[in-house]
This record gives C-alpha cells, structure tokens and sequence, in this order.
C-alpha cells in the first residue's frame, strides 16, 4: 500500500494459500494436530471415568457388597477394570510406536478402548443397583394387614406373671443368652469380647423375592374369598404386588443383559492386546473386528435404557423399606 502497488500483497497472499495447503497435507502437521485433540479428548475420558470409578468403589465397599466380593461370591468389578485400563495402555503405547500405523486409525482404535472402559463402569454400577434391590427390597406387611416390621406390645411380649420384667422378645437369629448380655456391664478386670465380624450372606435371590410375592398374593386371595367385605381391598393389594412382580422380572431381564456384557470386555481387550503386541498388524483390520463388540455393547446400553423406569421404581421402593 505504501508503494500504491498490488503485487506485494497479492504474493503474501499467494504465500499464505500456498503454506496452508502444504502444511494441512503435511504428516507432521496432521500429527501434531491429532496429538493436541488426542490430548484433550484423553484428558476429559480420563477425568470422566476416575469419577465414576470412585463413585463405583464406594458402593463396593458397602456391607454386604464387600463381603460378597472378599467371599468370592461377587467378582472384583475395579480389579478387573484396573486389568482392561493396563491393557489399554500398553495397547496405545505399542500402536504409538510403530511408525507404519496411519495416526486416525490408530487414534480411532484407542478411542474405541475408552469407549468401552467408560460402558464397563456403566454396566458395572447397572449390577450393583440390582444386587441392592433385591437385597434391599421388602414385600410389605403381612397379609392379614400387620406389617412383619412393625414393634410387638409390651403386654403381648410374654404372660405378665410376678416377678417377671416385661421386655420385647431378642429379635430374629440373637442368641437368648446374647440377648440378655445386651447393656450389662463387664465385671472389673475382664475385657468385654470384641464382637465378631459378621458372616457376609450369599447374594439375594430373585427366585425367593418372586416366591415371597406369590405367597403373599395366594394369601390376600384366600383373604379376600373368606372376608368378602375386604375383597375390594385385597383386590387392589394384589394388583400393586403384581406390579411389583413384573417389575422384578424386568429387572432380572435387565441384569441378565449386563451380566453377559460385562464377561466380554475381559476376553475382546486380551484379543486386541495379542493383535496389537504381533509383529505385524493392521490398525485397521482391528477396527473392523471391534465394530461389531461395540455395536453389541451399544445395543445393551440401549435395552437397559428401554427398562430403566422399572428399574427406578424399584430403587424407590427399596431405598423407603431399607
């Protein structure tokens, strides 16, 4: 501008077009672009699920899920994911270091590896919501109106005969000897035993929360036919155990799904690794055959969503009995 001549600028301008095409064709270019999204996009994964492993290890160590884990009964849902994050690793570190790998489809087969660590913890927190219904769940009151729960009268405790003190029966499974130990001091000297850690019961049975529903709807339908005038009652009763049978079953259905998941991501992260760790391999054969193990688990995702209300009434329930 300064000399009153166009061609200055038109060579800058010509220049510039000429350094973006060339630099956006450029391996290094694309290279240090694909580092810089590599790098926010694992920073935010990582972030994302060190939150839900932490939420997920609080409910695990939870009584009973931590008695069921240390027993054997349930596995160890985090150690297996710490396994699936070590392989997820190695695999990016090996695919990283091969110079031959094409850097998308490289960073296309990580990103599916963190996909499928984000749906394991997922999954993972799916289970222990069914364990804690079931294990938490109750029916409801007894048939005949009286909740199971509820405290028993003092006068109703044991016959009032002289001399006898007037107390509430041990509850169900207390020893009558621990019973009365309860509140009495230890005499001097003598060191009051630690009490025991409790036993962890096994895992809570679907087929016997069914099998309660179903006995307490034969029993409000024997109500109903011997007491006419409550049969209206016992009639909606009963329809609200249906209910909560259905739901059950649902539920089931649901953990079914999530069980079956969550015993692939072992056996497709330990294939990829073999793949990977051989000495030749092609990233782009290897996206192919994990297509179709994300697809799988992208369909159960949705089937859980499709049942998650039932899911959720439950809970509800569950958490107002527990």
């Amino acid at each position: 501008m300064w000399l009153h001549s166009a061609w200055p600028l038109s060579v800058g301008a010509g220049l510039s077009l000429a350094w973006v095409l060339a630099g956006s064709r450029s391996s290094h270019y694309r290279e240090a672009v694909l580092a810089d999204v590599r790098k926010e996009r694992e920073a935010k994964a990582t972030a994302e699920r060190a939150q839900v492993v932490q939420e997920v290890g609080a409910q695990l160590d939870e009584s009973p899920l931590r008695g069921w884990i240390q027993s054997g009964m349930l596995p160890d849902y985090l150690q297996i994911y710490r396994r699936l994050v070590e392989i997820r690793d190695r695999v990016a570190r090996v695919a990283r270091e091969r110079a031959q790998v094409e850097a998308v489809t490289r960073e296309e087969m990580i990103g599916q590896l963190d996909d499928m660590l984000g749906s394991y913890l997922q999954f993972v927190r799916e289970r222990i919501n069914y364990l804690q219904i079931l294990n938490n769940i109750r029916v409801g009151g007894d048939a005949d109106g009286v909740s199971p729960y509820a405290p028993v009268p003092a006068s109703a405790a044991q016959p009032s005969l002289p001399g006898w003190a007037v107390t509430a029966p041990p509850p169900v499974g207390f020893e009558a000897d621990r019973w009365q130990r309860v509140g009495k001091a230890a005499p001097a000297g003598v060191a009051r035993p630690e009490a025991p850690e409790e036993e962890p019961r096994g895992l809570p049975s679907f087929e016997r929360r069914m099998a309660e529903v179903e006995g307490k709807i034969a029993r409000l339908r024997e109500l109903a036919e011997q007491e006419p005038s409550t049969a209206k009652t016992r009639e909606w009763h009963i329809a609200i155990l249906e209910k909560q049978r259905d739901l059950l079953r649902e539920c089931r259905e649901r953990d079914q799904h999530v069980v079956a998941q969550l015993g692939v991501f072992t056996d497709v992260f330990e294939v990829i690794l073999g793949r990977v760790t051989a000495t030749q391999f092609s990233p782009g054969e290897i996206v192919s055959s994990m297509a179709p193990v994300v697809e799988q688990i992208e369909q159960t995702e949705r089937f859980i969503e499709t049942l998650r209300p039932a899911m959720d009434e439950l809970m509800g329930s569950a958490r107002a009995a527990h």
